[in-house]
């Protein structure tokens, strides 16, 4: 005698695959949706900070799981000593990208850091840590009045206690003036357009280029 397969009804059978695949999508979703409430808590921690662009002030704000080193020393010699810092990412030759712990402040990370490179918080020009990536490599840019005399600019200097790397072209009595790197030249900066003295002072930017 010729026996017929044993069928299942339809709808028992959507409903066993329905069974099956349901606590994975649940998952999935559960997962996308950690996500985006972890992101979205990274983005309320970001600290805000501000710098003039010529007479227009602007604002950034902190990332605070990533540094920005630079002039590395040789490789295996890193001035990273932390055990809560991790390499992510070579940017370019010059600088290179560290995770740091979230619940570490920006401050307390670069004292801590010690070594020859030069750090510096990464920032965004959005409040964002998907934004476009600036730093702070250190030295401060600065155009003084155009009728100042060279003997007057020296003078100015002098009281402020600033040394000028060098003379820059773009525009007369503009100077590349030394600060170290990090918040530290972008603090001066707003410092230095705040007496009214100058033209502008703005902190001396690394900007990631953005392909098009």
């Amino acid at each position: 005698m010729k026996t017929t397969p044993f069928a299942l009804p339809k709808w028992i059978f959507l409903s066993l695959v329905m069974l099956l695949i349901t606590p994975h999508i649940s998952f999935a979703m559960s997962s996308n949706t950690k996500a985006n409430i972890d992101d979205k808590q990274v983005e309320e921690k970001l600290q805000q900070y501000t710098w003039y662009d010529g007479n227009q002030k602007r604002s950034v704000w902190v990332n605070p799981s990533l540094m920005a080193e630079f002039n590395m020393p040789t490789e295996g010699t890193t001035a990273v000593k932390s055990s809560s810092t991790s390499n992510v990412k070579t940017q370019m030759p010059f600088v290179r990208f560290i995770k740091i712990k979230t619940d570490a402040s920006t401050l307390q990370t670069e004292r801590k850091i010690q070594g020859k490179s030069q750090l510096s918080p990464v920032l965004h020009n959005v409040a964002s840590t998907t934004g476009t990536k600036r730093a702070l490599p250190g030295n401060v840019i600065v155009q003084m009045q155009r009728d100042w005399s060279q003997e007057k600019i020296e003078n100015w200097f002098k009281k402020h206690n600033l040394t000028a790397i060098k003379p820059l072209t773009f525009a007369p009595n503009a100077f590349l003036i030394q600060s170290k790197a990090g918040l530290e030249s972008l603090n001066l900066a707003n410092k230095l357009y705040e007496t009214g003295d100058v033209v502008l002072a703005s902190p001396n930017w690394w900007q990631e280029r953005v392909k098009r």
